[in-house]
């Protein structure tokens, strides 16, 4: 069966999940590439080294944003998202980002000796080489495919 999924399931997948695929488009140039995330109140939030991401993102802030649970062929759900970049300069709230991820992260490891490579230090909220970004989110939808024999 397929079918649409409601809003509190579109707003469960987005916390629940932690990697999303983001799409851009500048200069007549589509790009797509999965991020580590944290979603909070219709907002994404996200970091990056510079690069073709965030040069396309400045140019043209208007973004795309999939995430995706995947069981089998048969049974997944799915929420497409629209929103706008926007860079964070705040020192603070660039830290508070980051130490978000990093929280969101860490359970996922697999030994408690990882460590990220960055984010973890409290200067690395003023290291220019990471931008730390939101999209704040003004259109979701999902969709879902549920094979009930495969149960």
């Amino acid at each position: 069966m397929l079918g649409k999924l409601e809003e509190e399931e579109v707003e469960k997948l987005l916390k629940e999940q932690y990697i999303g695929r983001l799409g851009c488009h500048a200069h007549g140039v589509s790009y797509i590439v999965p991020i580590n995330y944290v979603y909070r109140s219709g907002t994404v939030y996200a970091h990056s080294a510079p690069g073709q991401k965030i040069r396309m993102m400045r140019s043209n802030p208007q973004v795309c944003f999939q995430i995706d649970q995947i069981r089998d062929t048969f049974n997944w759900k799915s929420v497409v998202c629209w929103g706008k970049f926007e860079e964070i300069t705040d020192t603070s709230e660039k830290q508070n980002v980051l130490q978000g991820i990093i929280h969101r992260m860490m359970p996922l490891t697999n030994t408690p000796s990882e460590q990220p490579s960055h984010g973890t230090g409290k200067t690395d909220a003023h290291d220019e080489e990471i931008i730390v970004f939101k999209i704040v989110l003004h259109l979701k939808t999902g969709r879902f495919e549920v094979n009930d024999r495969s149960n």
